[in-house]
């Protein structure tokens, strides 16, 4: 159905910063989500994003790009993808995200989307959050250009699903913030 490659390139975060985090900008994007608020990972937070990308002096760039082999995807088709295969591929680019947190010391991984340890997240009861330890924030959750960072370091343009139909490709964007030395 698809082929999957990975794409990797480490950024000093001075310049990611400058070019590609607009915090205002991507917050009031999370607004129009329905995880806004109601998910640990996603805004609102109780901290300043800013000053959590500031702690840090570089980002290595992680995705995953799924190429899709058939020109067309039926409606049944996409479905079966976005609930069986894309959730695969999320939990394998997590896990690789967190393993390289473990082996680099006060590194922080960033995954795609919201966080999915929980069926329902502890934020819904006003309770916090189950697992404070495994929970990560995403790149766009903090005000990061996705879409930005994957067209200026790697080329590549992100894609929309059109009505039923998947787009020629689609691409999962985490990262590792790396510690200043």
């Amino acid at each position: 159905m698809y082929t999957c490659t990975t794409l990797e390139r480490t950024v000093p975060l001075n310049e990611f910063i400058r070019d590609l985090v607009d915090v205002p900008r991507f917050l009031g994007c999370c607004q129009d989500c329905p995880h806004y608020g109601q998910v640990w990972s996603c805004p609102p937070y109780d901290f300043d994003p800013m000053a959590l990308w500031r702690r840090y002096d570089a980002i290595h760039l992680y995705a995953r790009k799924l190429i899709f082999t058939k020109d067309r995807l039926f409606p049944g088709e996409r479905r079966a993808f976005e609930q069986t295969e894309l959730p695969k591929v999320k939990a394998d680019l997590a896990s690789e995200l967190l393993r390289l947190e473990k082996e680099r010391p006060g590194s922080l991984a960033l995954l795609g989307g919201k966080c999915d340890l929980c069926p329902v997240c502890a934020r819904t009861e006003g309770k916090p959050c189950r697992m404070p330890d495994r929970m990560r924030y995403s790149i766009e959750s903090l005000g990061g250009d996705c879409g930005g960072a994957l067209e200026k370091y790697f080329g590549e343009i992100l894609q929309w699903a059109q009505g039923n139909r998947l787009p020629e490709q689609i691409i999962l964007l985490g990262g590792l913030l790396l510690p200043k030395e």
